[in-house]
């Protein structure tokens, strides 16, 4: 119950916006043929994927509460001399 309570995915006007002008974008490339669509749509899938990467929180940092594991420091590569 309460992951149905959090509202963390939800269209804003600029991006109900940008959709519709994607699609919009798509049936006008089909028209001037099938390459120019299939390239719309491959760009359109790129720009879908990126919105939804954003609204999900991928790559954004950690919480205050929550813990973040260390980086460890990879060694130099060592090369000997003789």
């Amino acid at each position: 119950m309460t992951f149905m309570r959090e509202r963390r995915f939800q269209f804003s006007i600029m991006g109900l916006l940008g959709l519709v002008a994607c699609i919009a974008l798509n049936f006008w490339l089909f028209r001037l043929g099938a390459l120019w669509g299939i390239l719309g749509l491959n760009v359109t899938k790129h720009v879908a994927i990126a919105f939804l990467c954003q609204a999900l929180g991928v790559d954004r940092p950690a919480a205050l509460g929550t813990a973040v594991p260390a980086r460890r420091a990879t060694p130099r590569p060592h090369i000997p001399l003789s």
